[in-house]
C-alpha cells in the first residue's frame, strides 16, 4: 500500500476511536511534493480504504478533485505552508468556542504547544469561501484553530505532529470546560511553574531490548494509555528497572497500530530531559521497579481544582476508589524530585497540578492500573460536583471516605 495512503488510514482510525469525528465527519490531508492526499467527502475516517484517499495538485487540478472534502480548497492554501492538516470535530473545544474567543490553556501540555487557540466565526461555518479565504491566514501564525459551533482545524510538520496538537487542544478544552462548568475562578488560580521539558517526538521505532515479554508489556500499556485517554496521543512515559538501567519509552501513548521507541538509559547519568529525569529519579529515591507518567484530563482538573480550594489531596468520592486509594496527594509542579518520589512511595501516585501523575510500583500492569483507577475517580467526582451544582445531588461530602482526610 502507498506509504502515505496508510499513515492517513491509521491517523483516520485512530480519530474516531478518541471520538474526534463522528463517523463520517472531519477531514485529513498531507502534502508530497506539488500533491496533496486528501480524504474523500463523507468518508468514514475510522475505517478509510485505499480508494478513499484521492490525489489532488496544490494547484492544478488533479484526478479526484470532485470527490475530495468539501473543505478542499481551505487545505490546499494551509499545504502551501505544512505538511499536513485536518479537520475535527473535538466536543470539549466546539463547546469552549460558543463562551470564549480565544481558548487560553493553562495544563502544561497546552502552555507548552499550543499557547493560545484563536476562534473564529464565519456567517457561513461549513465549507464556505470565506472560510477558505480565512482558515489559512490564520493557521499561519497558529498551529490550531476553532470555528465557532463547528470545530478545530489544524496543521503540522507531519500528519503526527498536527494529530499530536489535535489531541492536546482536545485535551486541553476538555479540563477547561469542567472547571469553568465547576465554578473554578480561573483568573484568581495560583501560577504553575511548569518545568521546561522538552517536547514529545515522534517515535522512530527504535528497540533496545529483545526482551519480547517486556516488549508485549511496554505495547499493551501503550495502547490502554491511548485508548482510555489517559494521556493524549504519543505523550507520557514508561520505565522499567533493569540493574542500573532503565527500559524507558517516551511518546508512550499510542494506538495499536503505531509503534513506540523502547530506549535504554542508565540511571545514573545527568539528563536535559525533565521526564526522563524524573524516571531515572524513582529508581534513585525508591525501591521501585517500574513508573509510568501520564497526562490524565481529569486528574489535572481535580488537581488544578484541589489547588484553588488550598488543598493538597483527592479524596476520591466512589466506593471502589475510595477503597483503593482513601487520598491521591497533590503537589505543585515545580515540586522536588525527592518529594514527589516519597509521595508516590507512600501513596501510590501522585499528580502534580496541571502537569500529570506519577504512578509507581512492581510492573507495568501494577502502574497503569493507579493511572486508570485516577482517571475513573477523577471523572466520576468532577461528574458528581457539577450534578451538585445543578441541584440533581445534594450534600456530596457524605460521599468522602472520612480516612481520605488525614491518610
Amino acid at each position: 500500500m502507498d506509504k502515505t495512503k496508510e499513515q492517513i488510514i491509521k491517523i483516520g482510525k485512530a480519530m474516531l476511536a478518541l471520538g474526534l469525528q463522528n463517523t463520517h465527519s472531519g477531514n485529513i490531508s498531507i502534502r508530497m511534493g506539488e500533491d496533496m492526499y486528501i480524504t474523500k467527502t463523507g468518508s468514514m475516517k475510522g475505517h478509510l480504504q485505499e480508494r478513499d484517499i484521492v490525489i489532488s495538485g496544490l494547484k492544478a487540478p488533479k484526478f479526484g478533485l470532485f470527490q475530495a472534502s468539501s473543505e478542499i480548497g481551505t487545505h490546499q492554501k494551509i499545504l502551501r505552508y505544512a505538511q499536513a492538516a485536518m479537520h475535527a470535530h473535538s466536543l470539549p473545544a466546539t463547546l469552549l468556542s460558543y463562551i470564549v474567543p480565544e481558548v487560553k490553556p493553562i495544563d502544561f501540555l497546552g502552555k507548552k504547544y499550543l499557547h493560545s487557540i484563536p476562534v473564529v466565526e464565519f456567517e457561513y461555518p461549513v465549507g464556505s469561501k470565506e472560510m477558505e479565504e480565512e482558515i489559512p491566514i490564520v493557521l499561519e501564525t497558529s498551529s490550531t484553530m476553532i470555528v465557532k459551533a463547528h470545530g478545530p482545524f489544524v496543521r503540522g510538520a507531519s500528519l503526527h505532529e498536527a494529530f499530536l496538537f489535535l489531541c492536546i487542544l482536545d485535551y486541553s478544552s476538555e479540563i477547561l470546560l469542567n472547571l469553568k462548568t465547576l465554578g473554578v475562578d480561573l483568573e484568581k488560580l495560583p501560577e504553575f511553574n511548569y518545568p521546561e521539558a522538552k517536547k514529545y517526538k515522534a517515535p522512530e521505532n527504535i528497540k533496545e531490548t529483545q526482551d519480547k515479554e517486556l516488549i508485549s508489556q511496554f505495547k499493551r500499556t501503550s495502547t490502554d494509555v491511548f485508548s482510555l485517554k489517559l494521556s493524549p496521543f504519543h505523550t507520557g512515559s514508561l520505565s522499567v528497572r533493569d540493574g542500573n538501567e532503565m527500559i524507558y519509552s517516551p511518546a508512550l501513548s499510542s494506538p495499536e497500530d503505531l509503534e513506540n521507541d523502547i530506549l535504554r538509559v542508565k540511571i545514573g547519568q545527568e539528563d536535559d530531559d525533565f521526564f526522563r529525569t524524573l524516571h531515572q529519579a524513582v529508581y534513585r529515591y525508591s525501591s521501585a521497579k517500574s513508573a509510568i507518567f501520564t497526562h490524565s484530563p481529569f486528574a489535572m482538573i481535580q488537581s488544578i481544582k484541589t489547588t484553588a480550594e488550598g488543598l493538597d489531596r483527592i479524596v476520591p468520592i466512589d466506593a471502589e476508589g475510595g477503597y483503593l486509594y482513601p487520598a491521591i496527594p497533590v503537589l505543585p509542579p515545580d515540586t522536588d524530585f525527592q518529594s514527589i518520589i516519597e509521595k508516590a512511595t507512600r501513596y501510590k501516585m501522585v499528580a502534580l497540578a496541571g502537569l500529570g501523575v506519577l504512578a509507581i510500583g512492581h510492573t507495568p500492569g501494577y502502574t497503569i492500573h493507579h493511572c486508570s483507577s485516577v482517571k475513573n475517580i477523577c471523572f466520576l467526582k468532577t461528574q458528581l460536583e457539577i450534578m451538585n451544582r445543578v441541584g440533581l445531588v445534594d450534600d456530596i461530602s457524605k460521599y468522602l471516605d472520612e480516612r481520605g482526610k488525614t491518610w
